[in-house]
């Protein structure tokens, strides 16, 4: 194999991707493959670089956007139990505190 060059299972490894999804990007030309002898698919090591930096930075973006939703969503749970739950919650405190001078 020559230096500098990757079979299809190195790429998936040092990609960290599936099948699929390096076919795709082989459909939306952001990955150009090599033919070796016309059967052999070899792709170029420093386009694989550039293309797993871009990949990371997409997947922490990703992440970052997932951890704001999740954020939100908790604080919308949050509201929402106050929302449907604020007589009872209310009316327990009361009851405890009465609870507390009647015992004391």
């Amino acid at each position: 194999m020559s230096a500098g060059l990757l079979s299809f299972a190195q790429t998936l490894e040092y990609l960290g991707i599936n099948k699929r999804e390096i076919k795709e990007l082989i459909k939306k030309k952001e990955i150009v493959p090599y033919k070796i002898g016309g059967t052999y698919v070899r792709f170029k090591k420093e386009d694989l670089d550039v293309l797993k930096s871009h990949l990371e930075k997409k997947i922490r973006k990703t992440h970052w956007l997932n951890q704001s939703v999740e954020k939100t969503i908790f604080s919308e749970r949050l509201a929402d139990f106050w929302y449907f739950n604020n007589f009872y919650i209310i009316l327990s405190a009361t009851i405890l505190i009465l609870l507390i001078i009647i015992f004391k």
